[in-house]
């Protein structure tokens, strides 16, 4: 009994000899070679990051999930508006000024924040004379989970409650 290992290839048996295509070289520019290298090298961190994200996703809560959710997307849900009131130590003619720019602008009242105050149609930041500040409100009605979101990103950004406004108003 032979082995194969022990049996020598006859001399008869031959492979052809096949000449390698020869290749050529792809010329890029040195700026060129370098964005190639970094897209091959980067681009799996990006699909990587990208998979993890939705693996994790699949094993959250619908409450996880909203709450991992951008935080500018509550502020698309909410109307946020300013409001400009004269200060109590500002003279009556200056009062009775930003009372007809007001009608004359065709700003709303806004009797919630106090007596002469309006809604103007531009910012007023820097104006002497009048307390100017901003008001969040909800749009519509808000879920359950929205509802505690807003409330949680309002604590969050220091914004307190003004229920002059309407219900779940902030001034932030």
């Amino acid at each position: 009994m032979a082995y194969a290992s022990a049996i020598m290839a006859s001399p008869a048996i031959r492979l052809p000899s096949v000449a390698l295509p020869s290749l050529r070289r792809l010329y890029l520019s040195r700026r060129a070679r370098a964005l190639l290298m970094m897209a091959i090298l980067c681009s799996p961190t990006f699909l990587a990051d990208r998979i993890g994200y939705c693996v994790q996703r699949l094993f959250m809560t619908a409450d996880q999930v909203a709450e991992q959710q951008a935080p500018d997307s509550m502020l698309t849900r909410a109307r946020i508006f300013q409001v400009a009131c004269p200060t109590k130590d500002m003279p009556l003619a200056e009062r009775q000024h930003w009372a007809s720019e007001a009608a004359l602008g065709g700003w709303p009242q806004y009797p919630q924040a106090g007596p002469g105050c309006f809604n103007p149609g531009r910012n007023l930041y820097g104006i002497a004379g009048l307390k100017v500040f901003g008001v969040a409100c909800p749009t519509a009605i808000l879920s359950v989970a929205d509802q505690r979101r807003w409330v949680a990103y309002a604590a969050n950004h220091g914004w307190t409650a003004y229920p002059q406004a309407g219900e779940g108003c902030v001034d932030p």
